[in-house]
């Protein structure tokens, strides 16, 4: 417990997220950012790191930060990028329906665990499975924890005539407005020309005549040029752990 002891925390935060292959988190030094005004959320994490695995033992036990008592924990968000989920509009989703959402939608697979969200978006409300092992440590770890997935961060946040896409890790969150929320799908990508592919899929029939894309994450400077093919107006935003703050942002609780 000495790498905890060391930063001189009061107050922690903590924001852990689950991938396809890897498991990454970011601890916030809660204190730090209440006692400076304008500190940025960047500013006030303590520990940051991303791991191309889901062995909980093992990154549990060189993580000390994720099962220390003290200093006190007070929020934890666990978000799931995953593909296989589901958005049910805010009006029909019923929690308990869960696993039957999947169902109907072909979808759900036996043996995973059925999480779901419906707190971050006015519009919808997601519903996806995680492996059963890693939910249950998690769940045991942090059983006041909100669970969240990822696409659901930016469907407020898209601005009309405007494409947004999340780069996270495997996965890609696109989100597209027009006149309102149009489309958003979490899909799995290998190559530029793959998520330009599913971007144009979901563009096909919306009758746009300008498209802005925006892409977020990390190493998303290198698609600048390739997109500036096919868009009028490009931004890329390179940010580092980008969902771990966000959610932080979004969850006034």
């Amino acid at each position: 417990m000495r790498d905890v002891a060391r930063h001189n925390l009061r107050h922690r935060e903590l924001s852990i997220q689950v991938g396809l292959n890897g498991f990454s988190f970011v601890v916030f030094d809660v204190g730090r950012a209440a006692e400076g005004r304008g500190v940025d959320a960047r500013d006030a994490i303590v520990r940051a790191a991303a791991y191309r695995e889901t062995d909980m033992a093992s990154i549990l036990a060189q993580e000390p930060m994720l099962t220390a008592t003290t200093p006190p924990l007070g929020r934890v968000f666990v978000g799931c990028a995953t593909d296989n989920v589901l958005l049910v509009p805010q009006a029909l989703f019923e929690p308990e329906r869960a696993e039957q959402y999947l169902t109907a939608a072909n979808m759900y697979v036996p043996g995973m665990t059925t999480l779901s969200n419906n707190l971050i978006s006015s519009q919808a409300a997601a519903v996806w499975q995680v492996d059963s092992g890693i939910a249950a440590v998690l769940l045991q770890l942090y059983p006041a924890a909100l669970f969240y997935h990822p696409l659901l961060l930016e469907l407020e946040a898209t601005p009309n005539d405007c494409v947004q896409v999340v780069l996270d890790g495997e996965v890609a969150h696109v989100t597209v407005a027009h006149r309102g929320l149009y489309a958003a799908e979490t899909m799995r990508v290998d190559t530029p020309e793959e998520l330009l592919y599913y971007v144009q899929k979901l563009l096909k029939n919306d009758g746009f005549t300008t498209y802005r894309i925006v892409l977020t994450g990390e190493g998303v400077g290198r698609l600048q040029e390739f997109f500036g093919r096919y868009f009028g107006e490009v931004d890329a935003r390179e940010v580092k752990f980008y969902n771990h703050q966000r959610v932080r942002d979004l969850c006034v609780l």
